[in-house]
């Protein structure tokens, strides 16, 4: 009798882990939204995508200084 319960709690465990991943995933998916960089800023600079991009869209700290610039 103690190993059914056991099993039940790890059942459940199990299923309230894999609710909260799939609403994480879905909130993700709902709330994302696409990198407004485009081959213009490179063009613009005359610098190549990788002085301001780590990995796109992520911005290394040139990048980010030439964000803040534009901003003001």
């Amino acid at each position: 009798m103690r190993t059914s319960t056991i099993m039940r709690a790890i059942l459940a465990a199990a299923a309230a882990t894999a609710a909260v991943l799939f609403i994480a995933g879905t909130m993700l998916v709902a709330t994302s939204q696409q990198s407004a960089a485009t081959p213009a800023f490179a063009q613009k600079t005359g610098k190549p995508c990788t002085a301001c991009h780590t990995a796109p869209p992520a911005l290394n700290d040139y990048g980010k200084k030439y964000k803040e610039g534009l901003k003001k």
